[in-house]
């Protein structure tokens, strides 16, 4: 009866919260504010892609700007030149960019870790490389700009058109939730739960008859689908794309979030994510001075605290139950009780 009391009392905090989270944008005035808003929703997005290898599965890379960037520009293209809108812009950017999350994938994590790493950063410089010459397709340096917003949404005699910063909150949040519940299905599957085992350990994994390489495979596949999504509600949002969005520091900056949120949690990637969107835009005029710090808070978490800001809060969640249940013996032993009876 407990347990069901606690998971509908859970369930309102959730309902309450989400409902809280779409009134948001009344209490806002300042459109800067709202943008900053709308990006940490974007990045929540290629947070929680990225944490599904890094935080479940075990594996690191370097490339997922690129993947955002892959997104970003077959949107872009395709809404500047064939007028696709974002509901048609958007499945082919995550078809897109999850073929080439698989053919990276399949080729990348045949290697050994270090490896990974090392492909994934030189196929994240290939790409960049790409956006920034293929004048004819990309616009070179200059990149691709009046992208169309999003067609205005009808339901009755209700309209919703996009053209303020407000406008974009509600749709970027309905992606997020959809982003969220995807993750919780994965990684409460069977599947999920694979790659989790393959995390822990991957011998053991194979020898309980896991399929350790298609698993990743797939789950690579998967986060780089994430990515293309990002891709194509950032390119919609911001009407413009250029190659130095989508550079090797955008890789950086998403893996920061998740380590500075915490491995393996969902709600830890979106922590992540509104931190390091913040003190982008904090540090915007310096990005050399930005990429030191990312690379040190990286080095700084992978040193003291792997699990992220989510980690220490289960620590401190742990040290307080313990010293609930140190304080209610002493309440016992002190009435004349030992406290095993």
């Amino acid at each position: 009866m407990e347990l069901i009391k606690r998971s509908a009392f859970r369930k309102s905090v959730l309902l309450l919260g989400g409902i809280a989270l779409f009134l948001l944008p009344l209490g806002i005035v300042n459109p800067y504010f709202m943008y900053i808003i709308n990006l940490i929703l974007i990045y929540a997005i290629l947070a929680l892609g990225l944490d599904l290898i890094v935080g479940y599965t075990g594996q690191v890379s370097v490339g997922h700007g690129a993947f955002f960037g892959i997104g970003a520009y077959v949107a872009a293209i395709l809404a500047k030149n064939l007028g696709f809108s974002l509901w048609l812009t958007l499945p082919f950017s995550i078809i897109i960019t999850a073929i080439i999350g698989f053919i990276i994938g399949f080729i990348g994590l045949k290697l050994i870790e270090e490896y990974l790493v090392m492909a994934t950063l030189a196929f994240g410089t290939i790409i960049w490389l790409v956006f920034l010459n293929w004048t004819d397709l990309t616009g070179g340096p200059m990149g691709i700009a009046g992208i169309s917003a999003p067609p205005t949404i009808t339901l009755g005699t209700l309209q919703f058109p996009f053209i303020q910063y407000h406008d974009y909150y509600p749709l970027l949040l309905i992606f997020v939730y959809l982003g969220i519940l995807i993750t919780r299905l994965i990684i409460k599957s069977g599947f999920g739960r694979a790659c989790t085992a393959i995390r822990d350990d991957e011998l053991a994994a194979q020898a309980m008859g896991i399929p350790v390489f298609k698993t990743k495979v797939i789950m690579f596949t998967i986060s780089a689908a994430f990515c293309g999504a990002a891709g194509a509600l950032y390119a919609h949002f911001l009407h413009v794309v250029s190659p130095e969005t989508f550079a090797f520091g955008m890789s950086v900056t998403i893996l920061t979030m998740v380590m500075i949120g915490g491995q393996g949690s969902i709600t830890g990637a979106i922590i992540g994510a509104a931190i390091l969107t913040v003190s982008s835009e904090a540090l915007r005029e310096t990005p050399e001075l930005r990429m030191l710090i990312y690379g040190f808070l990286i080095v700084i978490m992978i040193m003291f605290f792997p699990k992220g800001i989510m980690g220490l809060f289960q620590i401190s969640k742990q040290r307080l139950l313990k010293k609930s249940i140190q304080v209610e013996k002493n309440v016992v032993e002190k009435e004349g009780f030992s406290y095993e009876q």
